[in-house]
């Protein structure tokens, strides 16, 4: 069967959809020979898929594999439907298509990362679909695909107005009879920043110990939580570079006022709305105290996004110069799980 195709989008002025937006577009197709096609189908897709490997647990020298999967959108149009159509002729064809995005989606992601114990590989992904399926018991459809990128439009649910956090920790002191406590308050102006925005926050901690605090540290952390079968659930943290702050020591009995500002990457935003996994952030405030204690520490919690929809402006794709033929996807179930095992590929994220 000699059909080949391409599809070409009518893409957003940043090449990124958002949920709820349209994905729309045109097929065409030129088939080099008489053909007969019972179906023709083209869909809107996406689903997600992860994989934790265990490096610490070995049972017969096999690593333990936890997996997840999920489906965010599948949504089909049939263009042609019909088993006694006449061979389609030689020639060129094409059609549009038109599909809208659900709105509760997660974004793409393309996370690849290991750590002592465990190598998680997560991958969210969205593309046009179309499949030509010929009569006949042992004919299998071919198929062409696209995929297109999805970016988050976050749903506050975090305070947007100055808001005040709170910890406190007390120290056991041995022949100490009055209260040993560190206190952190932090008062931030918004949890919900825009893309590319800026954390304003206040902090106050109060030394009421006999010991000095060696100093504060301030830092954007970025946390991914992912969820296998079983309800299993794997946490990643990183620190975002230069996002921390360090300050001078707080003697027994004094304390210390700070305003920061923190300047967020335009490339980070939180992930919502996946069963499989979460990206969050949080601004961390950790006041160091001496050995043998612990150190106090208090989280505050952001939402990092876009609220409101971006400019909807569409450009097409350039048109080729020749057709453009799109590799079929013949990979089976199986070969994805093998291709995922045997993946060794850089640690890093896309998203």
């Amino acid at each position: 069967m000699g059909v080949h195709c391409e599809i070409n989008l009518f893409k957003p002025s940043d090449g990124v959809f958002i949920p709820g937006s349209t994905v729309s577009g045109i097929i065409k197709y030129a088939v080099d020979e008489e053909t007969v096609f019972n179906k023709i189908d083209v869909s809107l897709k996406g689903n997600g898929r992860l994989v934790i490997r265990d490096q610490t647990r070995k049972r017969r020298q096999n690593m333990y594999i936890y997996r997840n999967s999920e489906e965010y959108v599948d949504i089909e149009n049939i263009v042609h439907n019909d088993d006694k159509a006449p061979p389609l002729p030689v020639g060129l064809y094409e059609f549009p298509f038109n599909f809208t995005l659900p709105h509760s989606i997660p974004a793409s992601l393309n996370y690849l990362r290991r750590n002592a114990r465990y190598r998680v590989r997560c991958v969210i992904t969205y593309y046009i679909s179309i499949k030509f399926h010929r009569p006949g018991l042992f004919q299998f459809a071919k198929k062409f695909k696209k995929e297109i990128t999805v970016a988050t439009v976050i749903k506050p649910r975090l305070p947007m107005e100055p808001t005040i956090y709170g910890e406190q920790k007390t120290l056991f002191q041995l022949f100490s009879r009055k209260p040993n406590v560190v206190n952190i308050k932090a008062n931030i102006e918004n949890c919900v920043i825009d893309l590319g925005g800026r954390i304003n926050i206040n902090y106050e901690i109060f030394n009421h110990t006999n010991l000095n605090l060696k100093g504060v540290e301030t830092k954007l952390v970025e946390i991914y939580t992912f969820t296998t079968k079983g309800h299993r659930k794997v946490r990643l943290s990183k620190d975002i570079e230069n996002t921390d702050t360090k300050t001078g020591s707080i003697s027994s009995g004094e304390s210390q006022n700070m305003d920061i500002a923190i300047n967020v990457p335009s490339e980070l935003g939180s992930l919502e709305y996946s069963n499989l996994v979460s990206r969050d952030y949080f601004v961390y405030i950790t006041a160091i105290i001496p050995f043998p204690h612990t150190n106090a520490e208090l989280e505050v919690p952001l939402q990092i996004g876009d609220r409101n929809d971006p400019s909807q402006e569409t450009v097409d794709d350039p048109p080729p110069s020749y057709w453009e033929v799109m590799a079929e996807d013949q990979k089976k179930e199986g070969q994805e799980e093998n291709e995922d095992e045997g993946d060794d590929e850089s640690d890093g994220e896309k998203s």
